[in-house]
């Protein structure tokens, strides 16, 4: 039976890695490919959310996440440290799930094993070491894209579990507080008219209601802004222009779901969504890595550089493994000498 040590390496914990990974791309593509099928065979349209996704990929993307602090941390700290590194992120995630400091489950298990992969992909950057400019890039440039794609997957999951939304009728002049999001909105006025090109019998191609608002963070002004509910005559529909504040730590979503300019009031719908920074910030980082690749692959200069994260790490535990049997060697004569 062979030793945990033994099967533990880079390259079985590479193959694993893509294992979990094609398992998963193919979980994905049975999702969206179902209601195309459905239709084709059966005529029935079927709406598959993200909340169905979310079940089936949810334990593929953990094992994904866990693998790929194994990877990093194998061929550069080593196996007991690779693993102890992993089991204070199980640990943590065991404790997040009994103390519960989100009020998701699905982040409360997730974050730690994210916080130690983000940890691995830091150390492995930061620790890396190149002689030439080609193999700086390449080996900086695999690292961005780990980088990239756990930034990516905690804005993932913090914005798809902790996200709040809610709506309200708010007229001219008066307040509607959000209070689980620390929100409030102002409406200060509305407009309404006719706009666009003549159309029909109409003066213009659509009617325009257009709401001014001044929005409140915990009771502090925040800013101002405006959105317009659109009913169009030529095609026959409705439409909204929105209001949207990106900011460091959250995205606000304000847009109005419908408006009686007899009243003066307009239903507002309101979307505090938390860490899209991270989605679109760990998305780009992503690019930055693939273009610092190609840039490296482009450079003229020695063939087979030890930039390869891959190879690099390979050889690393091949020459660990070489010294261990010339350790081993030298022991052996030194006994065969006393006996």
């Amino acid at each position: 039976m062979k030793k945990l040590s033994d099967v533990l390496t880079v390259r079985s914990t590479i193959f694993a890695t893509v294992s979990v990974l094609v398992l998963l791309a193919a979980l994905i593509t049975m999702g969206l490919l179902t209601p195309f099928i459905l239709r084709v065979s059966t005529g029935e349209e079927i709406l598959l959310d993200s909340a169905y996704f979310n079940l089936r990929a949810a334990l593929p993307t953990l094992a994904l996440v866990m693998l790929l602090t194994l990877c990093l941390l194998l061929g550069s700290a080593g196996k007991k440290e690779a693993l102890l590194a992993l089991g204070l992120g199980v640990a943590g995630s065991v404790l997040s799930v009994v103390f519960s400091p989100f009020s998701s489950l699905p982040v409360n298990i997730s974050f730690s094993l994210l916080a130690v992969a983000l940890f691995a992909v830091m150390y492995r950057l930061l620790s890396s070491k190149e002689k030439t400019l080609k193999g700086t890039l390449r080996r900086a440039g695999s690292h961005i894209i780990h980088l990239g794609v756990v930034l990516l997957l905690v804005g993932i999951l913090f914005s798809t579990n902790m996200k709040l939304e809610d709506s309200a009728a708010v007229p001219v002049g008066e307040v509607g507080t959000f209070q689980s999001m620390g929100y409030s909105i102002h409406v200060t006025n509305i407009t309404s008219g006719i706009e666009g090109a003549p159309y029909g019998n109409y003066q213009g191609s659509a009617y325009v209601s257009t709401v001014y608002f001044d929005v409140y963070r915990w009771g502090q002004p925040f800013d101002s802004g405006q959105v317009r509910y659109i009913s169009d005559f030529k095609w026959e529909q409705s439409y909204t222009e929105t209001y949207i504040h990106r900011g460091l730590l959250e995205e606000l979503f304000i847009a109005p779901k419908s408006v009686d300019t007899k009243t003066q009031t307009v239903e507002l719908y309101v979307r505090k969504v938390p860490f899209m920074t991270s989605l679109w910030g760990g998305f780009y980082l992503m690019v930055l890595g693939i273009l610092m690749l190609f840039i490296s692959d482009s450079l003229a200069g020695e063939k087979g550089s030890p930039g390869n994260g891959l190879s690099g790490t390979l050889d690393s535990e091949r020459e660990a493994q070489v010294n261990g049997i010339k350790n081993d060697s030298k022991k052996k004569r030194v006994s065969k000498k006393n006996v």
